[in-house]
């Protein structure tokens, strides 16, 4: 019976000491901070509410309760908005991502390249791509394939342009070192180039992410019927406001799954960023 008492006593301290270590960890430290910095936008939402609506004298702008009540009560429909917007928006990241960064890091790289394309992304890249969505709605009818084709666009050039920094800005010593140990062009771009730019790249993704759902939106708000948050948000903006608010909760929600899920790919791919030095 003792050493029962004792095997509880020490598995209770076992289970202490894993949960203090956990608290004290990183990403709970990290998930505090979300949580505080959530609470503080919903306290000044609220604020923002009550002012809105007492200079116009009516219910204008939902409150964080009435939208947050909204998103419960119609968990379902959301859910099916949020899928639909979601993997729009992650297939329309991929194909850019696809595109983009080999075409980046060649141009970046090689000069003759470089001196021909350049001039070409300078033009294009200034046009504002939602003039394209009624020519991209002609060509792609008004379904998915046009709302992902306008967001792939759209960060194409965001990730083009940082992915050709990216790999101008590498440091010729580390070229020359591989090359000079008999390394093939291949072996170069794999193991030392897109290493080297991986980290600017998804930090260009993580501020596409923003850039890429305010282009969904417009994409899925120019359809006349379908799926996604969009097309929620504008069937509710009129006349059903703490709904359409409750849309506008869930693309936020949408936003900081992604802005989370490209933290932990840098986590694991760019890990040396994450390594502590020890002193020397």
């Amino acid at each position: 019976m003792k050493h029962r008492i004792t095997h509880i006593e020490d598995t209770v301290v076992l289970v202490s000491k894993s949960v203090l270590r956990f608290v004290k960890s990183p990403a709970m430290n990290r998930v505090i901070t979300y949580i505080v910095s959530i609470a503080i936008l919903l306290f000044l939402w609220e604020i923002a509410s009550l002012a809105v609506n007492a200079i116009n004298q009516s219910r204008l702008l939902p409150g964080p309760y009435e939208a947050l009540s909204q998103v419960v009560k119609n968990a379902a429909e959301l859910q099916r908005h949020f899928f639909a917007s979601a993997w729009r928006l992650i297939l329309a990241i991929l194909i850019a991502l696809a595109a983009a960064v080999p075409l980046g890091l060649l141009i970046g790289r090689e000069h003759t390249l470089n001196r021909f394309i350049s001039p070409m992304i300078y033009i294009t890249y200034p046009i504002p791509q939602v003039a394209f969505i009624l020519f991209l709605f002609l060509v792609f009818g008004t379904g998915s394939a046009t709302k992902v084709a306008i967001v792939a666009l759209v960060l194409f050039f965001q990730i083009l342009v940082s992915s050709r920094g990216a790999a101008q800005n590498i440091d010729e010593e580390h070229l020359t070192s591989v090359l000079s140990a008999g390394a093939t062009r291949w072996q170069v771009y794999w193991h030392v180039i897109l290493p080297a730019t991986l980290p600017e790249i998804l930090t260009s993704v993580r501020v596409s992410i923003g850039l890429g759902i305010a282009f969904l939106y417009i994409a899925e708000t120019s359809a006349a019927l379908g799926t996604g948050l969009g097309t929620f948000i504008k069937a509710h903006m009129l006349y059903a406001r703490d709904l359409a608010f409750a849309g506008i909760v869930a693309m936020a929600i949408l936003g900081l799954v992604l802005y989370v899920g490209i933290d932990l790919l840098e986590h694991v791919l760019c890990r040396w960023k994450y390594v502590r030095r020890r002193p020397l």
